[in-house]
């Protein structure tokens, strides 16, 4: 799937959101240019909260989860590792998965 920036539209719907899959992000990471870098996690910031008014818990857990990977692994920013340890403890609250589960180990043993 080819994500886009799209300001008159700055949230993702639940369909998009279990449509993503981190390859995704780490195109759109490749490919971008370091503005829309950040501003695809302040889209996926926007759609969480968005799912969460909607009290959408399942695609709330799966956006949280994307950030957590997001901000791990392609965007990188200072304090990735408390930043990313946050999103997944919510997605995990939200939705108990194996996948977000396993992230969590992940993240656990550090970048």
């Amino acid at each position: 799937m080819k994500v886009k920036i799209d300001f008159e539209h700055p949230y993702f719907d639940e369909k998009t959101i279990f449509e993503l899959t981190l390859d995704d992000l780490n195109c759109f990471y490749a490919d971008a240019n370091e503005v829309n870098r950040l501003n695809l996690f302040f889209i996926l910031e926007a759609s969480l909260h968005k799912l969460q008014d909607r009290k959408n818990v399942k695609a709330s857990a799966r956006c949280a989860f994307l950030m957590a990977y997001y901000l791990f692994v392609p965007l990188t920013p200072p304090a990735s590792y408390e930043l990313s340890r946050f999103y997944i403890d919510r997605a995990l609250e939200w939705d108990e998965t194996s996948e977000y589960r396993q992230w969590k180990e992940r993240i656990g043993k550090g970048n």
